[in-house]
């Protein structure tokens, strides 16, 4: 039988191994964009950036992602999986599952804000941080759980304050 050593099956079989071989070796997009740096941006500029809960830093920023998200096998491919939140007092946050697609070109985060948001005002240099002319402690109490709602404080912090204002009943 000469089936197999005909010229066209032989060329066949030649153009099946090159084209097996050429799709394991891919392009190395992936692989540079990886390696790379990406930009992180928000709208409005100044907002905190959270890789997987870890703090990167404020927008604009960049990062190498795989200095700050996990990388692992994703069924038979390796990939970066994570999630990026941005956060800015007085904004929702925004966040997102991020993978390789995600991760290979820069990401901007348009964040829905409350446009009469107010910050709360620093303390003057004269006046101890903390305390307020005229404030009575109830008025302290509501303050300080508006700021644990806003996400400005911590609940340690809240904690920590709380108990100094009690203390000082």
């Amino acid at each position: 039988m000469r089936l197999f050593h005909s010229p066209g099956i032989k060329r066949l079989g030649l153009l099946a191994a090159a084209s097996l071989l050429s799709g394991c070796a891919g392009t190395g997009d992936s692989n540079e964009t990886q390696g790379g740096h990406i930009r992180i941006t928000s709208e409005p500029a100044g907002a905190i950036a959270y890789a997987d809960g870890a703090e990167l830093g404020a927008t604009p920023l960049a990062i190498a992602p795989g200095s700050h998200f996990r990388s692992g096998f994703v069924g038979f491919s390796y990939r970066y999986v994570g999630k990026l939140s941005i956060k800015k007092p007085g904004c929702e946050t925004w966040s997102t599952e991020v993978n390789d697609a995600i991760l290979a070109k820069d990401i901007h985060a348009r964040l829905s804000c409350d446009p009469n948001y107010q910050p709360a005002a620093a303390p003057s240099p004269a006046q101890p941080a903390g305390t307020a002319t005229g404030d009575q402690p109830i008025e302290r109490l509501e303050r300080i759980e508006a700021l644990r709602k806003k996400g400005l404080i911590s609940e340690d912090e809240y904690k920590r304050l709380r108990a100094r204002i009690i203390e000082k009943l």
